[in-house]
This record gives C-alpha cells, structure tokens and sequence, in this order.
C-alpha cells in the first residue's frame, strides 16, 4: 500500500466518523474545539474587635462601664451581621444575669463615651441574655455599637462571669463562621466596716449628737463628720466631743428619707478631712407631722 492510498484511507475513515456521530469522533472534536473559563464567586466572612475593652472590676467606686464593640463584614458581598450572647462554663451566671445591658449603633467608636447618651435603636438586657446587635452591611464595612453596663444591686459579691458576644453574618441561605469576642466581669468582696461605732442620741427627730472616741488623741483636735464626702454639721473638739446634726444639715442629693452612714473623721490643720476615722455609724431621715425628721440607726 503506498503513501497516497494510506492518506486516502484516512480521510474516508474520518468522514464516516464524524458523519455517523461515532463517540470516538466526538471526543475528538470536542477536545480539540472547546476552552475552559471561570467565575469567582463573592464570599461572607466576619469579625468583631473591642470586647476585650469590656474586662471590669465592679465596686463601690467603679459602677458603670462604656465601652464600644466593633462589628465587621469582612467578605465580599453584604450581609447582615447579628450577635448572640452566652456565658462561660464554670464562671458565675448569677453575675452575668445582675448586670443590666443597654447597647446601640454609633457612627464611631470615639462616639461611645461615659458621657454618651443612649441612642436609637437601642437593645436592653443583661450579660447572660442580650437581643441582637443586628446590622446591614456592606462587604468589607463595619457598625460600632456602644454598650453600657451596670450591675444591679442584687449582683453577687466576690463573682466573676466570661462573657462571649458571638458574631455572624449572613446573606440569604449563606452565612459566615461563627467569630467571639470575650470578656470577664469582677465584682469585690464587700468591704467589712472596722470603724469604730458612734454613739448617737436622739432628740425627738428635731436632731441628733454623734460622739466617738477620743483614743487618746490631744484634747484640741478637730473632727468633722460626714456624709460621703459631704460635710454635715459643725467641726468640733474633743472638748466637748460630740457634734449635732439635724434634717437640714443632710445635703439634698442623699434625698429626704432612708438610712445613710454618718462618718467622723480627724481633720488637719487646714480644717480638711484626714484618713484618721474617730467613728462611723447609721442615721435615718424620715418625714413626721412636723416635716423632715432624723434619728439615730437604721
């Protein structure tokens, strides 16, 4: 067989495959006349930053906390990020059930401040059940939320709570991993009063004498008493060791009625409060027919 009936041969052959949609023919031409090509597909991821600013220790001194969370979609696409709450094993839900939560949307996070009023779309609850801090967002954008927390007086001594806030978002029937943010939050030990007890005298609700003990101290020192940092009364020596606190001698922020702790304290030269308490004990203002009344206890 020579060259040139070869070459025919396969000309005829490959007609009739192709002409009979042979299968082999197909595969031949489809390998030989097709591209590949592809498309990226957008995707939804999240974050949230600031939770660890949250950490306090609540106490008589510290008894509110300020402080902004920062909600991020950090795909592609938008979608709409919301946040659940949860409690860590082992640490104290009784905490995180007695300090109340109110949270809402700021343009910037210098915008969360103590100082700060609540704002709208605002969300109430506690540490151990928040609603949602829902927001729409565009891909790659983020939302501050101020939160502010309060420990309600029944909040437990000597307690700690890990709180989570856990973040996702979601667009449709697709949604991001789960991301957490953690904090904890403290409460002290209650401070036991070692001061030395005043003895008090009532004078029919008109006023009433607070006296302490000297302890030794010269006769010319001054002692002033106390109600917090407010003065109540006249400062006296310990030459005629009482002092004489009637109604109105109470500031008007303690209010009119309910129990507060009068303190006396040494004062120093300058007339101004010393560390050095001669004594401490309750006074109760009350409302008799007469108008604003006071007496000694609680």
């Amino acid at each position: 067989m020579n060259r040139r009936f070869r070459l025919l041969v396969a000309v005829l052959l490959t007609a009739v495959f192709v002409g009979g949609g042979s299968s082999a023919a197909w595969a031949l031409w489809s390998a030989s006349g097709t591209t590949a090509s592809s498309v990226t597909v957008g995707k939804l991821s999240a974050s949230i930053a600031g939770t660890s600013d949250l950490t306090t220790t609540f106490s008589s001194t510290v008894t509110s906390v300020t402080k902004p969370i920062t909600l991020s979609d950090t795909g592609t696409i938008s979608g709409t990020a919301t946040t659940t709450v949860s409690v860590g094993s082992g640490s104290s839900t009784a905490l995180a059930q007695a300090v109340t939560v109110v949270a809402w949307p700021v343009a910037q996070a210098a915008a969360c401040t103590t100082n700060t009023a609540v704002g709208s779309g605002s969300v109430t609850g506690t540490w151990a059940s928040l609603p949602s801090m829902t927001s729409k967002l565009a891909g790659g954008a983020s939302a501050v939320w101020c939160t502010r927390s309060t420990p309600k007086s029944s909040a437990p001594a000597s307690a700690t709570a890990n709180i989570t806030v856990n973040l996702t978002v979601a667009n449709g029937s697709w949604t991001s991993g789960v991301v957490a943010g953690g904090f904890t939050l403290t409460t002290t030990a209650p401070v036991t009063d070692t001061s030395p007890a005043l003895v008090c005298t009532d004078h029919d609700g008109w006023y009433l004498e607070v006296r302490w003990d000297a302890a030794n101290r010269p006769m010319d020192t001054w002692y002033g008493a106390f109600v917090g940092t407010t003065a109540v009364g006249k400062k006296a020596q310990d030459y005629s060791a009482f002092i004489t606190i009637a109604p109105s001698d109470v500031p008007a922020s303690a209010g009119t009625s309910g129990t507060l702790t009068v303190t006396v304290k040494v004062l120093d030269s300058a007339g101004n409060p010393t560390s050095t308490v001669a004594g401490s004990g309750p006074v109760t203002l009350f409302t008799q027919n007469n108008g604003a009344a006071i007496r000694c206890g609680a």
